[in-house]
């Protein structure tokens, strides 16, 4: 009986030993199948790689890659993620599991969305930077053109007027002159010098009064032309108005552009920092800001743009008027 009970424990110990041995061999061929699946696994290097083997492998392959393309950056990201999910020996709940799973596709198709938007944000950014070149250039010719309006017209006036100023000149002196000399001569009681030169006076009054209304004339046609000049040029300028106000429009949303840049920047840090963690769930979310910002800045340019264009027709709409034009 003894003989039996010893025989019965023998055969159960020898049964666990077997099923701890399958069990190994089974670990062991689920750890080759990790390591072949990575990126870098072939036949000749998988042979004899431990985990930690293949994690300094890793980290050679990723940092001789720094300098590649996007794309691939993102790809080798990819990779990093199922090679710290593989070889950090945690399991995984059968739900977790499946969350990382299909969050790294999601991260792959949202990659791919990014760089496409990025390609528009870059083409916005030439077209907006051309249109503002070509508005404020156009803008200052214009507003150099209001500045010179009647500019030669009203110098040429003015230099009129000085050249009737200079005739005339004589004639009023010899005027104010007799004026003097007949309130010296009143003083002194000198009755017949006043009368000479009151006749002598009396004799070009008429000519004085004459020149001295062509002067008024002239003075008033001057100041009338460059007060009516002002409010032409003030009514050029009202048209321009619209420009300052899509101006800072355009500067208030640069604002918001900045803002989402740096959230935008943020989120790509913290996207690295999960995949450096291996966690694709968190890594997926950061980049779903990155995408979300994006789109924002895309928006922004997009409004910036049509401002500029609204900028471009205002500024055509003045310099085209006929006042401007023929001014």
């Amino acid at each position: 009986m003894k003989m039996n009970l010893k025989s019965m424990k023998f055969t159960k110990t020898q049964g666990q030993q077997d099923k701890n041995e399958v069990s190994i061999r089974q670990c062991d061929t689920q750890k080759e199948q990790k390591i072949a699946m990575l990126p870098f696994a072939n036949s000749s290097t998988v042979a004899g790689m431990t985990g930690d083997d293949v994690m300094n492998r890793s980290s050679i392959k990723a940092k001789a890659r720094v300098t590649s393309q996007s794309r691939f950056i993102h790809k080798l990201a990819i990779a990093s993620l199922c090679l710290v999910l593989f070889l950090t020996g945690m399991p995984l709940p059968e739900a977790q599991a499946a969350s990382s799973s299909s969050a790294m596709s999601s991260i792959d198709t949202l990659y791919d969305s990014i760089t496409a938007l990025e390609r528009v944000l870059e083409l916005q950014n030439v077209q907006i930077r051309a249109l503002r070149q070509q508005n404020n250039a156009s803008l200052k010719g214009v507003q150099e053109r209001i500045r010179q309006l009647d500019t030669s017209r009203l110098a040429t006036m003015q230099t009129a007027l000085k050249q009737l100023e200079n005739r005339h000149a004589p004639l009023l002196k010899r005027y104010a002159d007799l004026g003097k000399r007949i309130a010296e001569a009143r003083k002194k009681k000198d009755d017949r010098n006043v009368q000479s030169l009151l006749l002598e006076r009396n004799g070009i009054k008429a000519q004085v009064e004459a020149a001295r209304a062509e002067l008024k004339n002239k003075r008033t046609e001057l100041a009338t032309a460059r007060k009516a000049s002002t409010v032409r040029k003030q009514q050029l300028r009202s048209l321009l108005q619209p420009v300052q106000t899509l101006k800072k429009q355009i500067t208030s949303e640069n604002k918001a552009i900045t803002a989402a840049w740096k959230i935008r920047t943020s989120a790509r840090k913290g996207y690295h920092a999960s995949v450096r963690q291996g966690n694709a769930v968190t890594a997926l979310a950061h980049l779903t800001v990155v995408y979300k910002q994006l789109g924002q800045v895309q928006a922004s340019r997009q409004k910036i743009l049509n401002w500029e264009q609204q900028i471009t027709k205002t500024i055509q709409t003045v310099a085209s008027r006929p006042d401007l034009t023929n001014g």
